[in-house]
């Protein structure tokens, strides 16, 4: 009799022991249950550059761990007809550029059909003034003048999950740019900043 009372309390310690284990058990990014899955998606952005109106194109992909994490990269181009004068003459010069970087992002309720996300973008960009229709040769534009920049574009979407593979987000942000400085028309880092609203099509396992 003593022996099963002994057995039975040391089986019962144990298992106070290991329920006390687990409820304390640190909980971190990445662990053995962490879930991994991926996506792709095209994006369209429209956007104040340099007081005109501009249309962006591109996309960002990456993984989104345990449905709620996004890490990944993203890079957008200018695809529309950016022009201004040159003070103080009648030549009309064109902007041509994009920038691309690091994405990051956080995701609120991904399994409810509308959800929000929080996506950041850190990353560097380039910006060339040319003549307008200024031709191409060797694969190379004749540019007036170049400049690199730093920006960061956080943003907020509502997401709608359309299928199990697709979701349609529509949202906007704000895209802070550092470090421009072109001479040719006093180009600032406050012409190339502004708010955007777009609209994106996401494609992969969520």
């Amino acid at each position: 009799m003593k022996k099963v009372i002994l057995i039975f309390l040391i089986g019962s310690f144990a298992g106070i022991s290991y329920a006390q284990d687990d409820e304390y058990e640190m909980k971190t990014i990445f662990s053995k249950k962490s879930e991994i899955k991926g996506f792709g998606s095209f994006d369209l952005k429209l956007t104040d550059f340099n007081e005109d109106k501009a249309l962006f194109i591109g996309g960002h992909g990456g993984v989104i761990l345990n449905k709620k994490f996004i890490f990944g990269g993203g890079g957008y181009g200018l695809v529309t007809s950016n022009t201004f004068d040159l003070e103080g003459t009648n030549q009309e010069l064109e902007l041509y550029g994009g920038y691309g970087g690091i994405m990051l992002g956080y995701i609120i309720a991904p399994t409810e059909i509308i959800h929000v996300s929080f996506p950041v973008l850190l990353g560097a960009g380039g910006i060339e003034v040319a003549e307008q229709g200024a031709p191409i040769v060797n694969g190379e534009r004749s540019v007036l003048e170049r400049t690199a920049f730093f920006v960061v574009e956080p943003g907020i979407e509502i997401e709608i999950n359309m299928t199990r593979f697709m979701r349609l987000a529509i949202g906007g942000g704000y895209r802070l740019v550092q470090g421009a400085n072109l001479d040719v028309g006093n180009i600032a880092n406050e012409d190339l900043s502004s708010w955007s609203a777009g609209v994106s099509f996401k494609f992969g396992k969520f």
